[in-house]
């Protein structure tokens, strides 16, 4: 087994979430293997074992990578926006996780059978994370002074069940999607967000 420089290792790695990302998204989690991932970065097979347990623990680092960086993102637009009222900071919020999942569509092809695929692979801890994503991301707003007429949780699956929404619509007439989101997340915002 080759010996690799830290700077070396770095290059691996980020190529790994570069090219895993792009054959991940061009032929889903199921059809890409580890030969495919270690031909397009291009390193020996046993080089990516080096790096990853299985392919399964790359992509899941790639949602993880790409949901902090939409995380950062609306963490920056609460800052950033603390001087107008929490209904309307809470539009802006989902209005750019609109945005930020159109430049990571990786984390819109997540569905039931990745998540089921994700769930046997990965340790417990790790999945138990990534599923309270949601919850954190309640909690967040909250920090951020923005409270809601429910608990976290009820408040995390109101939001879940409009992204689902907005994913379904997605395959709808152009202006529809737009229309109709803006219709369910009114109402959502209307019950719970507490100006």
């Amino acid at each position: 087994m080759p010996r690799f420089s830290q700077q070396e290792k770095e290059r691996i790695y980020e190529k790994l979430l570069k090219e895993g990302e792009r054959l991940f998204l061009t032929h889903g989690i199921k059809k890409v293997t580890i030969d495919d991932l270690a031909e397009a970065v291009p390193i020996a097979k046993a080089t990516f074992y080096v790096f990853f347990e299985h392919k399964e623990s790359l992509y899941f680092q790639i949602i993880q990578k790409r949901q902090s960086e939409i995380f950062k993102e609306l963490t920056d637009l609460l800052t950033n926006n603390k001087n107008l009222p929490n209904k309307e900071r809470v539009k802006q919020v989902f209005k750019t996780m609109e945005g930020l999942l159109l430049q990571y569509p990786i984390i819109q092809k997540i569905d039931n059978t990745t998540i089921e695929l994700l769930s046997r692979k990965i340790s417990q801890n790790q999945f138990d994370g990534y599923a309270n994503q949601n919850v954190a991301a309640v909690q967040t707003m909250k920090e951020h002074g923005i409270q809601f007429s429910c608990d976290e949780e009820t408040a995390s699956y109101s939001f879940q069940a409009l992204y689902h929404g907005w994913l379904f619509l997605g395959k709808s007439k152009p202006n529809i999607q737009d229309k109709v989101t803006n219709i369910m997340l009114n109402g959502i915002i209307d019950q719970i967000v507490l100006d």
